[in-house]
Protein backbone atom coordinates (compact mmCIF):
# COMPACT_ATOMS: atom_id res chain seq x y z
CA UNK A 1 0.00 0.00 0.00
CA UNK A 2 0.95 3.05 -0.95
CA UNK A 3 1.74 5.91 1.93
CA UNK A 4 -0.19 9.42 1.97
CA UNK A 5 1.73 12.43 0.86
CA UNK A 6 1.75 16.17 1.75
CA UNK A 7 1.10 19.79 -0.03
CA UNK A 8 0.67 23.21 0.63
CA UNK A 9 -2.70 24.70 0.10
CA UNK A 10 -0.95 27.48 -2.49
CA UNK A 11 0.81 24.52 -4.66
CA UNK A 12 -2.96 22.81 -5.20
CA UNK A 13 -3.82 26.26 -6.19
CA UNK A 14 -1.28 26.67 -8.66
CA UNK A 15 -1.91 23.56 -10.56
CA UNK A 16 -5.64 23.66 -10.57
CA UNK A 17 -6.82 23.82 -14.08
CA UNK A 18 -3.09 23.47 -15.25
CA UNK A 19 -2.38 19.99 -14.09
CA UNK A 20 -5.38 19.59 -10.91
CA UNK A 21 -8.59 18.13 -12.88
CA UNK A 22 -11.98 16.80 -11.35
CA UNK A 23 -13.89 13.57 -13.51
CA UNK A 24 -16.54 14.06 -15.10
CA UNK A 25 -18.96 12.60 -12.56
CA UNK A 26 -21.92 15.15 -12.49
CA UNK A 27 -21.17 16.44 -8.99
CA UNK A 28 -22.13 20.05 -9.33
CA UNK A 29 -20.05 22.28 -6.05
CA UNK A 30 -22.55 22.98 -3.59
CA UNK A 31 -20.76 24.09 -0.31
CA UNK A 32 -22.46 26.69 1.13
CA UNK A 33 -21.14 30.36 2.78
CA UNK A 34 -21.26 28.73 6.83
CA UNK A 35 -19.29 25.50 5.46
CA UNK A 36 -16.17 27.44 3.88
CA UNK A 37 -16.44 29.49 7.22
CA UNK A 38 -16.00 26.48 9.01
CA UNK A 39 -13.01 25.35 6.49
CA UNK A 40 -11.52 28.66 7.34
CA UNK A 41 -11.55 28.63 11.09
CA UNK A 42 -10.73 25.04 10.94
CA UNK A 43 -7.39 26.03 9.48
CA UNK A 44 -7.26 29.17 11.70
CA UNK A 45 -7.42 26.82 15.04
CA UNK A 46 -5.02 24.09 13.89
CA UNK A 47 -7.54 21.36 13.27
CA UNK A 48 -7.36 18.53 10.24
CA UNK A 49 -9.32 19.39 7.29
CA UNK A 50 -9.77 15.28 6.59
CA UNK A 51 -8.36 13.53 3.74
CA UNK A 52 -7.77 13.67 -0.09
CA UNK A 53 -7.87 11.16 -2.72
CA UNK A 54 -5.92 12.25 -5.74
CA UNK A 55 -5.86 10.28 -9.19
CA UNK A 56 -2.55 10.52 -10.99
CA UNK A 57 -2.17 9.29 -14.22
CA UNK A 58 -1.26 9.88 -18.13
CA UNK A 59 -3.30 11.73 -19.85
CA UNK A 60 -3.57 8.45 -22.18
CA UNK A 61 -5.10 6.39 -19.55
CA UNK A 62 -7.19 9.29 -18.57
CA UNK A 63 -8.37 9.94 -21.89
CA UNK A 64 -9.70 6.63 -22.03
CA UNK A 65 -11.79 6.63 -18.50
CA UNK A 66 -13.22 9.76 -18.21
CA UNK A 67 -13.08 13.67 -19.67
CA UNK A 68 -11.84 16.10 -17.46
CA UNK A 69 -13.63 18.93 -16.02
CA UNK A 70 -11.76 22.37 -14.75
CA UNK A 71 -12.79 23.69 -11.07
CA UNK A 72 -14.93 26.75 -11.89
CA UNK A 73 -14.05 29.91 -10.73
CA UNK A 74 -17.25 31.87 -9.77
CA UNK A 75 -19.73 29.49 -7.73
CA UNK A 76 -22.54 28.04 -9.69
CA UNK A 77 -21.08 28.26 -12.91
CA UNK A 78 -20.73 24.87 -15.10
CA UNK A 79 -17.46 22.90 -15.00
CA UNK A 80 -16.15 23.38 -18.69
CA UNK A 81 -14.57 20.34 -20.46
CA UNK A 82 -10.61 20.67 -20.26
CA UNK A 83 -8.73 20.34 -23.20
CA UNK A 84 -6.70 17.36 -23.68
CA UNK A 85 -2.97 17.56 -23.80
CA UNK A 86 -1.88 13.74 -24.49
CA UNK A 87 1.93 14.81 -23.70
CA UNK A 88 1.15 15.46 -19.52
CA UNK A 89 0.25 13.78 -16.42
CA UNK A 90 -2.80 14.95 -14.60
CA UNK A 91 -4.21 14.55 -10.76
CA UNK A 92 -7.95 14.00 -10.95
CA UNK A 93 -9.32 15.04 -7.14
CA UNK A 94 -11.78 11.72 -6.37
CA UNK A 95 -12.18 12.97 -2.45
CA UNK A 96 -11.80 16.34 -1.62
CA UNK A 97 -13.59 18.69 -4.48
CA UNK A 98 -15.51 20.49 -1.89
CA UNK A 99 -13.25 21.74 0.31
CA UNK A 100 -10.60 22.50 -2.93
CA UNK A 101 -13.15 24.31 -4.90
CA UNK A 102 -13.94 26.89 -2.12
CA UNK A 103 -10.25 27.49 -1.32
CA UNK A 104 -9.73 27.98 -5.00
CA UNK A 105 -12.79 30.68 -5.08
CA UNK A 106 -11.75 32.44 -2.31
CA UNK A 107 -8.12 32.95 -3.21
CA UNK A 108 -8.48 32.87 -6.77
CA UNK A 109 -12.28 33.35 -8.31
CA UNK A 110 -15.61 34.43 -6.45
CA UNK A 111 -18.51 33.26 -4.93
CA UNK A 112 -21.78 34.14 -6.06
CA UNK A 113 -24.52 35.15 -3.67
CA UNK A 114 -28.07 36.84 -5.24
CA UNK A 115 -26.46 37.07 -8.79
CA UNK A 116 -23.77 39.49 -7.28
CA UNK A 117 -19.76 38.27 -6.93
CA UNK A 118 -18.54 37.85 -3.52
CA UNK A 119 -14.84 38.13 -1.95
CA UNK A 120 -13.89 36.35 1.47
CA UNK A 121 -12.67 38.70 4.45
CA UNK A 122 -11.34 37.87 8.01
CA UNK A 123 -12.03 39.74 10.65
CA UNK A 124 -8.21 40.17 12.22
CA UNK A 125 -9.88 40.83 15.43
CA UNK A 126 -12.15 37.77 16.35
CA UNK A 127 -10.25 34.52 17.58
CA UNK A 128 -11.79 34.87 21.45
CA UNK A 129 -14.68 33.53 21.42
CA UNK A 130 -17.09 30.74 19.63
CA UNK A 131 -20.16 32.32 17.33
CA UNK A 132 -23.43 30.24 17.87
CA UNK A 133 -22.14 28.18 14.54
CA UNK A 134 -19.16 26.85 17.14
CA UNK A 135 -16.66 29.35 14.84
CA UNK A 136 -13.80 31.41 16.30
CA UNK A 137 -12.74 33.16 13.81
CA UNK A 138 -14.94 35.21 11.69
CA UNK A 139 -14.93 34.94 8.02
CA UNK A 140 -17.80 36.87 5.78
CA UNK A 141 -18.40 37.35 2.06
CA UNK A 142 -18.28 41.00 0.99
CA UNK A 143 -18.70 42.83 -2.41
CA UNK A 144 -16.36 42.07 -5.12
CA UNK A 145 -15.65 45.90 -5.60
CA UNK A 146 -15.24 46.55 -1.45
CA UNK A 147 -12.11 47.44 -0.75
CA UNK A 148 -9.47 45.21 0.48
CA UNK A 149 -9.24 46.60 4.13
CA UNK A 150 -13.01 47.44 5.47
CA UNK A 151 -13.34 48.94 9.51
CA UNK A 152 -16.62 48.57 10.34
CA UNK A 153 -17.97 49.06 14.46
CA UNK A 154 -15.26 46.66 15.99
CA UNK A 155 -14.45 44.49 13.02
CA UNK A 156 -11.75 45.33 11.14
CA UNK A 157 -11.94 42.71 7.53
CA UNK A 158 -9.24 41.90 5.48
CA UNK A 159 -9.72 40.64 1.99
CA UNK A 160 -7.89 37.17 1.90
CA UNK A 161 -6.98 37.43 -1.89
CA UNK A 162 -4.95 40.79 -0.50
CA UNK A 163 -3.13 38.47 1.63
CA UNK A 164 -2.84 35.68 -0.79
CA UNK A 165 -1.05 37.61 -2.97
CA UNK A 166 2.04 37.89 -1.35
CA UNK A 167 5.03 36.00 -2.42
CA UNK A 168 6.30 35.04 1.46
CA UNK A 169 5.43 35.97 4.94
CA UNK A 170 8.76 38.30 5.02
CA UNK A 171 7.31 40.22 2.21
CA UNK A 172 3.26 40.15 3.79
CA UNK A 173 5.03 42.54 6.36
CA UNK A 174 4.64 45.02 4.78
CA UNK A 175 0.78 44.77 5.17
CA UNK A 176 0.96 46.34 8.49
CA UNK A 177 1.83 48.98 7.53
CA UNK A 178 -0.62 49.21 4.46
CA UNK A 179 -3.64 48.38 7.77
CA UNK A 180 -2.28 50.78 9.76
CA UNK A 181 -3.22 53.58 7.57
CA UNK A 182 -7.22 53.15 8.11
CA UNK A 183 -6.98 50.99 11.06
CA UNK A 184 -4.34 50.52 14.45
CA UNK A 185 -3.73 46.95 14.61
CA UNK A 186 -1.32 45.31 17.40
CA UNK A 187 1.30 43.14 16.64
CA UNK A 188 -1.17 40.25 18.10
CA UNK A 189 -4.06 40.82 15.81
CA UNK A 190 -1.37 40.86 13.27
CA UNK A 191 0.15 38.08 13.89
CA UNK A 192 -3.19 36.24 12.76
CA UNK A 193 -2.77 37.47 9.10
CA UNK A 194 0.69 36.11 9.08
CA UNK A 195 -0.76 32.40 10.62
CA UNK A 196 -3.29 32.25 7.91
CA UNK A 197 -1.24 33.24 5.56
CA UNK A 198 1.32 30.58 6.58
CA UNK A 199 -1.52 27.82 6.85
CA UNK A 200 -2.07 28.53 3.71
CA UNK A 201 1.29 28.82 1.71
CA UNK A 202 3.57 27.28 4.12
CA UNK A 203 2.62 24.17 6.07
CA UNK A 204 1.79 20.97 4.20
CA UNK A 205 -1.61 20.86 5.42
CA UNK A 206 -3.14 19.14 2.50
CA UNK A 207 -3.41 15.10 3.35
CA UNK A 208 -3.64 12.86 0.24
CA UNK A 209 -3.48 9.51 -0.64
CA UNK A 210 -2.08 9.60 -4.32
CA UNK A 211 -3.55 6.29 -5.92
CA UNK A 212 -1.71 5.70 -9.20
CA UNK A 213 -3.91 2.29 -10.12
CA UNK A 214 -4.69 2.29 -13.68
CA UNK A 215 -7.93 0.29 -13.40
CA UNK A 216 -10.20 3.08 -12.79
CA UNK A 217 -13.21 0.30 -11.23
CA UNK A 218 -10.26 -0.57 -8.64
CA UNK A 219 -9.67 3.45 -7.94
CA UNK A 220 -13.16 3.84 -7.26
CA UNK A 221 -13.57 0.84 -5.06
CA UNK A 222 -10.82 2.85 -2.98
CA UNK A 223 -12.84 5.65 -2.76
CA UNK A 224 -16.16 3.84 -1.50
CA UNK A 225 -13.94 1.77 0.79
CA UNK A 226 -12.41 4.85 1.76
CA UNK A 227 -14.68 8.14 1.67
CA UNK A 228 -17.56 8.66 4.43
CA UNK A 229 -18.88 12.01 3.54
CA UNK A 230 -19.77 14.12 0.85
CA UNK A 231 -21.65 12.80 -2.18
CA UNK A 232 -20.24 10.02 -2.88
CA UNK A 233 -19.00 8.82 -6.27
CA UNK A 234 -20.51 5.52 -7.87
CA UNK A 235 -20.03 3.24 -10.63
CA UNK A 236 -22.89 4.43 -12.66
CA UNK A 237 -21.80 7.59 -12.49
CA UNK A 238 -18.54 6.93 -13.84
CA UNK A 239 -20.05 4.59 -16.15
CA UNK A 240 -22.30 7.61 -17.44
CA UNK A 241 -19.30 9.81 -17.54
CA UNK A 242 -17.31 7.63 -20.17
CA UNK A 243 -20.63 7.50 -22.11
CA UNK A 244 -20.49 10.93 -22.31
CA UNK A 245 -17.03 11.18 -23.43
CA UNK A 246 -17.52 9.04 -26.01
CA UNK A 247 -20.97 9.98 -27.36
CA UNK A 248 -21.37 13.78 -27.36
CA UNK A 249 -25.43 13.72 -27.66
CA UNK A 250 -25.63 11.08 -24.37
CA UNK A 251 -26.40 13.87 -21.85
CA UNK A 252 -29.19 15.69 -24.01
CA UNK A 253 -30.63 12.37 -25.19
CA UNK A 254 -30.62 10.87 -21.64
CA UNK A 255 -32.69 14.30 -20.38
CA UNK A 256 -35.18 14.36 -22.99
CA UNK A 257 -36.21 10.31 -22.65
CA UNK A 258 -36.22 11.24 -18.92
CA UNK A 259 -38.08 14.32 -19.32
CA UNK A 260 -40.76 12.43 -21.11
CA UNK A 261 -41.16 8.86 -19.24
CA UNK A 262 -41.10 11.10 -16.00
CA UNK A 263 -44.38 13.33 -17.12
CA UNK A 264 -43.15 16.04 -14.50
CA UNK A 265 -42.93 14.07 -11.31
CA UNK A 266 -45.25 11.37 -11.84
CA UNK A 267 -42.57 8.54 -12.27
CA UNK A 268 -39.08 8.75 -10.96
CA UNK A 269 -36.61 7.11 -13.41
CA UNK A 270 -33.03 7.85 -13.38
CA UNK A 271 -29.94 8.03 -15.25
CA UNK A 272 -28.88 4.64 -13.10
CA UNK A 273 -32.24 3.26 -14.99
CA UNK A 274 -31.96 4.02 -18.54
CA UNK A 275 -28.13 2.83 -17.89
CA UNK A 276 -28.95 -0.53 -16.37
CA UNK A 277 -31.72 -1.48 -18.83
CA UNK A 278 -29.23 -0.90 -21.60
CA UNK A 279 -26.51 -2.85 -19.91
CA UNK A 280 -29.32 -5.58 -19.91
CA UNK A 281 -30.47 -5.51 -23.50
CA UNK A 282 -26.85 -5.40 -24.82
CA UNK A 283 -25.06 -8.38 -22.04
CA UNK A 284 -24.01 -11.92 -23.07
CA UNK A 285 -22.89 -12.90 -19.53
CA UNK A 286 -24.03 -11.76 -15.90
CA UNK A 287 -21.08 -9.87 -15.55
CA UNK A 288 -22.20 -7.36 -18.70
CA UNK A 289 -24.79 -6.13 -16.28
CA UNK A 290 -22.55 -4.51 -13.90
CA UNK A 291 -22.04 -0.71 -13.49
CA UNK A 292 -18.18 -1.67 -15.12
CA UNK A 293 -16.63 0.90 -16.73
CA UNK A 294 -15.13 -2.07 -18.89
CA UNK A 295 -18.46 -2.22 -20.62
CA UNK A 296 -18.76 1.87 -21.09
CA UNK A 297 -16.98 1.45 -25.25
CA UNK A 298 -19.71 -1.53 -25.85
CA UNK A 299 -22.50 -0.10 -24.32
CA UNK A 300 -21.88 3.16 -25.93
CA UNK A 301 -21.75 1.91 -28.95
CA UNK A 302 -24.50 0.27 -29.35
CA UNK A 303 -26.63 2.85 -27.81
CA UNK A 304 -25.70 5.03 -30.86
CA UNK A 305 -26.75 2.19 -33.33
CA UNK A 306 -30.11 1.20 -31.23
CA UNK A 307 -31.50 4.52 -29.34
CA UNK A 308 -34.13 4.97 -31.35
CA UNK A 309 -35.35 1.10 -30.73
CA UNK A 310 -34.65 1.41 -26.73
CA UNK A 311 -36.39 5.03 -26.22
CA UNK A 312 -39.63 3.30 -27.87
CA UNK A 313 -39.11 0.16 -25.83
CA UNK A 314 -39.08 2.48 -22.55
CA UNK A 315 -41.90 4.58 -23.67
CA UNK A 316 -44.22 1.69 -24.58
CA UNK A 317 -43.90 0.14 -21.33
CA UNK A 318 -44.55 3.60 -19.40
CA UNK A 319 -47.30 3.63 -21.52
CA UNK A 320 -48.46 0.48 -20.13
CA UNK A 321 -47.74 1.38 -16.30
CA UNK A 322 -49.79 4.87 -16.62
CA UNK A 323 -53.24 3.45 -19.01
CA UNK A 324 -53.42 -0.20 -18.51
CA UNK A 325 -51.66 -1.53 -15.11
CA UNK A 326 -52.99 0.52 -12.80
CA UNK A 327 -49.60 1.50 -11.71
CA UNK A 328 -49.87 5.70 -12.29
CA UNK A 329 -47.36 6.87 -9.78
CA UNK A 330 -43.64 6.61 -8.45
CA UNK A 331 -45.24 6.17 -5.14
CA UNK A 332 -46.40 2.43 -5.89
CA UNK A 333 -43.11 1.49 -7.80
CA UNK A 334 -40.90 -0.37 -5.10
CA UNK A 335 -38.63 -1.59 -7.79
CA UNK A 336 -37.78 0.36 -11.59
CA UNK A 337 -35.32 -2.93 -12.27
CA UNK A 338 -39.09 -4.76 -12.33
CA UNK A 339 -39.39 -2.94 -15.18
CA UNK A 340 -36.52 -3.97 -17.61
CA UNK A 341 -37.42 -7.76 -18.81
CA UNK A 342 -40.56 -6.17 -19.79
CA UNK A 343 -38.69 -3.19 -21.52
CA UNK A 344 -36.41 -5.97 -22.93
CA UNK A 345 -39.51 -8.48 -24.27
CA UNK A 346 -40.17 -5.46 -26.35
CA UNK A 347 -37.07 -4.44 -27.95
CA UNK A 348 -36.13 -7.97 -28.65
CA UNK A 349 -39.36 -8.41 -30.25
CA UNK A 350 -39.87 -5.02 -32.01
CA UNK A 351 -42.78 -4.18 -31.15
CA UNK A 352 -44.55 -1.30 -31.94
CA UNK A 353 -47.40 -1.58 -29.91
CA UNK A 354 -48.36 -4.47 -27.14
CA UNK A 355 -51.44 -5.99 -27.75
CA UNK A 356 -54.08 -6.66 -24.89
CA UNK A 357 -53.08 -10.42 -24.44
CA UNK A 358 -49.45 -9.44 -23.68
CA UNK A 359 -50.52 -6.27 -21.99
CA UNK A 360 -52.60 -8.22 -19.29
CA UNK A 361 -49.51 -11.21 -19.00
CA UNK A 362 -47.06 -8.55 -18.51
CA UNK A 363 -49.35 -6.00 -15.85
CA UNK A 364 -49.41 -9.31 -14.25
CA UNK A 365 -46.03 -10.44 -14.07
CA UNK A 366 -44.81 -6.70 -12.82
CA UNK A 367 -47.22 -6.54 -10.26
CA UNK A 368 -46.40 -10.44 -8.58
CA UNK A 369 -42.68 -9.26 -8.79
CA UNK A 370 -43.38 -5.65 -7.26
CA UNK A 371 -45.48 -7.47 -4.07
CA UNK A 372 -43.05 -10.02 -3.71
CA UNK A 373 -40.24 -7.95 -3.67
CA UNK A 374 -38.55 -10.06 -6.02
CA UNK A 375 -35.95 -7.55 -7.54
CA UNK A 376 -34.71 -5.92 -4.17
CA UNK A 377 -31.18 -7.05 -2.90
CA UNK A 378 -29.08 -9.08 -5.74
CA UNK A 379 -30.82 -7.95 -9.22
CA UNK A 380 -28.53 -8.44 -11.78
CA UNK A 381 -28.83 -11.99 -10.75
CA UNK A 382 -32.97 -11.76 -11.37
CA UNK A 383 -32.56 -9.86 -14.23
CA UNK A 384 -29.99 -11.95 -16.45
CA UNK A 385 -32.11 -14.65 -15.56
CA UNK A 386 -35.22 -12.98 -16.77
CA UNK A 387 -33.44 -11.70 -19.89
CA UNK A 388 -32.36 -15.40 -20.49
CA UNK A 389 -36.27 -16.72 -20.11
CA UNK A 390 -36.80 -14.35 -22.45
CA UNK A 391 -34.39 -15.45 -24.93
CA UNK A 392 -35.52 -18.69 -24.67
CA UNK A 393 -39.23 -18.41 -25.54
CA UNK A 394 -40.02 -19.12 -28.85
CA UNK A 395 -43.31 -17.67 -28.76
CA UNK A 396 -44.84 -13.91 -29.80
CA UNK A 397 -46.54 -13.95 -25.79
CA UNK A 398 -44.61 -12.74 -22.61
CA UNK A 399 -43.27 -15.83 -21.02
CA UNK A 400 -45.02 -15.09 -17.80
CA UNK A 401 -44.89 -18.96 -17.00
CA UNK A 402 -41.49 -19.79 -17.84
CA UNK A 403 -40.50 -16.15 -16.02
CA UNK A 404 -42.10 -17.51 -12.75
CA UNK A 405 -40.55 -21.14 -12.98
CA UNK A 406 -37.16 -19.29 -13.74
CA UNK A 407 -37.37 -17.55 -10.35
CA UNK A 408 -38.89 -20.25 -7.95
CA UNK A 409 -35.57 -21.94 -9.53
CA UNK A 410 -33.21 -19.36 -6.98
CA UNK A 411 -33.53 -18.49 -3.49
CA UNK A 412 -36.32 -15.93 -4.10
CA UNK A 413 -40.05 -17.24 -3.85
CA UNK A 414 -43.54 -16.07 -4.40
CA UNK A 415 -45.92 -15.66 -1.90
CA UNK A 416 -49.55 -15.70 -2.07
CA UNK A 417 -51.99 -12.84 -1.88
CA UNK A 418 -53.13 -13.60 1.72
CA UNK A 419 -49.75 -13.70 2.81
CA UNK A 420 -48.24 -10.47 1.05
CA UNK A 421 -51.11 -8.94 2.34
CA UNK A 422 -50.41 -10.06 6.14
CA UNK A 423 -47.34 -8.68 5.66
CA UNK A 424 -46.79 -5.70 8.33
CA UNK A 425 -44.54 -3.02 6.08
CA UNK A 426 -48.37 -3.04 4.47
CA UNK A 427 -49.29 -0.67 6.82
CA UNK A 428 -50.47 2.82 6.40
CA UNK A 429 -48.94 5.22 4.33
CA UNK A 430 -46.36 2.37 3.48
CA UNK A 431 -45.27 2.03 -0.22
CA UNK A 432 -46.54 -1.67 -0.57
CA UNK A 433 -50.57 -0.16 0.62
CA UNK A 434 -50.19 2.11 -2.12
CA UNK A 435 -49.51 -0.52 -4.43
CA UNK A 436 -52.54 -2.42 -3.05
CA UNK A 437 -54.59 0.41 -2.75
CA UNK A 438 -53.59 1.60 -6.38
CA UNK A 439 -54.01 -2.17 -7.98
CA UNK A 440 -57.86 -1.46 -6.18
CA UNK A 441 -59.14 2.30 -7.09
CA UNK A 442 -58.09 2.22 -10.42
CA UNK A 443 -59.69 5.37 -11.62
CA UNK A 444 -57.24 7.50 -8.56
CA UNK A 445 -55.46 10.40 -10.25
CA UNK A 446 -52.02 10.53 -8.63
CA UNK A 447 -51.32 13.94 -10.92
CA UNK A 448 -54.45 15.96 -10.15
CA UNK A 449 -54.23 18.99 -11.40
CA UNK A 450 -56.36 20.70 -8.11
CA UNK A 451 -54.69 19.48 -4.81
CA UNK A 452 -58.01 18.68 -3.56
CA UNK A 453 -58.61 15.75 -5.71
CA UNK A 454 -54.92 13.90 -4.68
CA UNK A 455 -55.38 10.54 -3.03
CA UNK A 456 -54.35 10.21 0.32
CA UNK A 457 -54.62 7.24 2.70
CA UNK A 458 -57.68 7.37 5.23
CA UNK A 459 -59.17 4.68 7.92
CA UNK A 460 -62.15 3.43 7.21
CA UNK A 461 -62.75 2.81 11.07
CA UNK A 462 -61.22 5.99 12.90
CA UNK A 463 -58.57 5.98 14.83
CA UNK A 464 -59.91 7.89 17.82
CA UNK A 465 -62.78 5.23 17.73
CA UNK A 466 -60.13 2.47 17.83
CA UNK A 467 -58.07 3.78 20.22
CA UNK A 468 -60.77 4.25 22.92
CA UNK A 469 -61.36 0.54 22.67
CA UNK A 470 -57.54 0.05 23.43
CA UNK A 471 -57.08 -1.42 19.69
CA UNK A 472 -53.13 -1.47 19.20
CA UNK A 473 -51.46 0.89 16.67
CA UNK A 474 -50.80 -2.27 14.08
CA UNK A 475 -54.00 -3.33 13.86
CA UNK A 476 -55.06 0.01 13.71
CA UNK A 477 -53.16 0.80 10.64
CA UNK A 478 -54.02 -2.68 8.78
CA UNK A 479 -54.05 -2.52 4.83
CA UNK A 480 -58.02 -4.15 5.69
CA UNK A 481 -58.87 -0.86 7.48
CA UNK A 482 -57.49 1.66 4.41
CA UNK A 483 -58.73 3.07 1.37
CA UNK A 484 -57.95 6.41 -0.48
CA UNK A 485 -60.05 9.45 -0.25
CA UNK A 486 -59.31 12.47 -2.04
CA UNK A 487 -57.75 15.47 -0.08
CA UNK A 488 -61.46 17.30 -0.38
CA UNK A 489 -63.33 14.49 1.30
CA UNK A 490 -60.44 13.21 3.72
CA UNK A 491 -60.78 16.75 5.11
CA UNK A 492 -64.30 16.62 4.84
CA UNK A 493 -64.85 13.80 7.13
CA UNK A 494 -64.86 13.79 10.71
CA UNK A 495 -62.53 11.76 13.00
CA UNK A 496 -65.40 10.88 15.09
CA UNK A 497 -68.05 10.52 12.56
CA UNK A 498 -69.36 6.85 11.69
CA UNK A 499 -68.35 7.68 8.27
CA UNK A 500 -69.93 4.60 6.59
CA UNK A 501 -72.64 4.62 8.04
CA UNK A 502 -74.05 7.44 5.43
CA UNK A 503 -72.22 5.83 2.28
CA UNK A 504 -75.07 5.02 -0.79
CA UNK A 505 -74.53 1.25 -1.90
CA UNK A 506 -72.47 2.38 -4.81
CA UNK A 507 -70.22 4.11 -2.65
CA UNK A 508 -69.96 1.11 -0.74
CA UNK A 509 -68.63 -1.06 -3.64
CA UNK A 510 -66.22 1.62 -4.82
CA UNK A 511 -64.57 1.56 -1.84
CA UNK A 512 -64.87 -2.16 -1.06
CA UNK A 513 -67.19 -1.66 2.65
CA UNK A 514 -68.81 -5.02 2.78
CA UNK A 515 -72.33 -5.56 4.05
CA UNK A 516 -73.33 -4.76 7.20
CA UNK A 517 -73.38 -2.11 10.17
CA UNK A 518 -69.26 -1.27 10.95
CA UNK A 519 -67.77 0.22 14.17
CA UNK A 520 -64.93 -0.32 16.97
CA UNK A 521 -66.96 -2.68 18.46
CA UNK A 522 -67.37 -5.11 15.45
CA UNK A 523 -63.73 -4.20 14.59
CA UNK A 524 -61.98 -7.67 14.16
CA UNK A 525 -65.16 -8.93 12.21
CA UNK A 526 -64.97 -5.90 9.81
CA UNK A 527 -61.51 -6.82 9.32
CA UNK A 528 -62.47 -10.24 8.10
CA UNK A 529 -65.11 -9.30 6.07
CA UNK A 530 -63.07 -6.76 3.66
CA UNK A 531 -60.08 -9.57 3.47
CA UNK A 532 -62.26 -11.59 1.84
CA UNK A 533 -63.33 -8.54 -0.43
CA UNK A 534 -60.21 -7.36 -1.38
CA UNK A 535 -58.30 -10.41 -1.81
CA UNK A 536 -61.11 -11.47 -4.53
CA UNK A 537 -60.99 -8.51 -6.52
CA UNK A 538 -56.62 -8.94 -6.40
CA UNK A 539 -56.56 -12.35 -7.40
CA UNK A 540 -58.34 -11.08 -10.51
CA UNK A 541 -56.01 -8.97 -11.47
CA UNK A 542 -52.58 -11.33 -10.71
Amino acid sequence: MQEYDNMRISDVMDNINKTFFLPDIQRPYVWKPEQIYALYDSLMREYPINTFLFWEQTAEVIEELTPRLKFIEISGNKNDVAVDDKNREYTLILDGQQRLTSFYLTLHGYYKINKKLKNLYFNVLSGVEEDENGNRYEFLFKNSDDDKIIVEDDKCWIQLKSIYKYENIVELSDMKSEIQSVFDIGNNDFKKILHLFKYICDDKLINYYPEREADMDKVLDIFIRTNSGGTKLSKSDLLFSNIKRNWSQARDNFQILLDTVNQVDRYKFSHDVILKTCLVLFSETQSDIKYNVSNSKKVTISLEEKWESITRAIKLVVDELNNKFLLKSHKVISSYNALIPLIYFVYKNHLKNIDSNNSILMQRWLIKILLNGIFSGQSDTMLYISKQTIDNNSTINFPYDKLIESINTTKKSFDTIENILAKTKLKYNSTGSYLILSLLYSDIDFNAITEGNLPQQDHIIPQAQLKEFGIPHEKINSIYNIQFLDAYLNKKKSDGDNWIKNLTDDEKEKYLIPEGQWEAANYDQFLKSRKILMISKLHKLI
